[in-house]
């Protein structure tokens, strides 16, 4: 009978041993480079890994406002130096003097530069210089890539910071009648959101907010705005889809009011008191008179019209 070899029998289990943990290694380290490369893949590839989410909503949100228009509210960003903001047409449609509520809760008056009601953008401008976002590149998106849509939700309703939704890339629509691309989201992007950035885990704006349902967020890819803003920049009429506000207190005393809280919309106060009777100052000056006024947002001029009836 034949003696164990003790020492070899040693050796070779412990050769065992180590060459099933390189075995076990390898697939650790596989498991972990497939989960590395989803990860990646979901940010949006190794170039966006090191980008902190923190820090680019932080500093996204320095540049987002909230747009009092007409007959509702909504978002907008700033794209360019000084003050020029990007937002939705339906966002300040009704509203040819759009106010601006700035990230310091102060607004202002705004100016509508051009718009163009076909491809739902609007470009207006402040008297305050706001950081502008870097635009990102739709076209470099991968499948699933996460996004995230900023703005503010209900609008006045919600006091606070812009919001933050996160979903992923769904896919791409196009619109053959207005000739625009869309970034469809899972994101569901409530009323308020509409005109605010729609950015990449770095920061990097790649669709503006523009239209949603439960579950689906529509945007219009930052290709299609820089190609709408060039054609608007162009058009012989840039602000053909735009009201106008009408200025005229001499013909009746119906145009005087309607004057009046005009010149009120447009902020233009200096304007609008010059306007009221030496009776109904009652001896107050400007300054005294404008602190009544200086925190309105908006006017809305209503005529009421008195119908008789004739009873039998």
């Amino acid at each position: 009978m034949k003696r164990i070899d003790v020492y070899a029998l040693a050796r070779f289990l412990i050769l065992v041993g180590l060459l099933i943990g390189v075995i076990y290694s390898g697939s650790k380290i596989d498991t972990l480079s497939k989960r590395l490369e989803r990860i990646e893949a979901k940010l949006g590839g190794p170039e966006k890994i090191g980008c902190n989410e923190k820090d680019s909503i932080e500093k996204v949100r320095q540049s987002v406002v909230r747009i009092v228009g007409g007959e509702g509210e909504g978002s907008g960003f700033a794209i360019k130096d000084g003050g020029v903001v990007l937002t939705n047409f339906h966002v300040i449609e009704f509203e040819p003097s759009p106010k601006v509520i700035l990230p310091d809760n102060t607004f202002q008056t705004a100016e509508i530069l051009m718009a163009d009601k076909n491809a739902d953008l609007a470009i207006i401008k402040i008297n305050k210089n706001l950081p502008v976002i870097s635009w990102g590149d739709p076209k470099e998106l991968n499948p699933a890539e996460e996004l995230l849509a900023i703005g503010f939700p209900l609008g006045g309703t919600l006091v606070g910071e812009a919001s933050v939704n996160k979903g992923s890339l769904s896919g791409r629509r196009r619109s053959k009648d207005v000739g625009v691309e869309y970034l469809q989201t899972d994101t569901t992007l409530t009323p308020g959101v509409s005109g605010g950035p729609m950015i990449n885990i770095c920061g990097e704006v790649v669709a503006i907010n523009t239209a949603g349902l439960s579950g689906l967020g529509l945007g219009i890819s930052a290709d299609s705005i820089k190609q709408k803003w060039l054609e608007m920049s162009t058009a012989d009429d840039s602000l053909k889809d735009i009201k106008k506000i009408t200025f005229d207190d001499t013909t009746s005393a119906d145009f005087a009011v309607a004057t009046f809280y005009n010149y009120l919309k447009v902020r233009k106060l200096e304007k609008a008191f010059e306007i009221l009777s030496d009776n109904f100052k009652k001896g107050h000056g400007f300054d005294y008179w404008k602190q009544g006024y200086q925190s309105l947002l908006d006017t809305t001029v209503i005529k009421i019209v008195k119908i008789w009836l004739m009873m039998k």
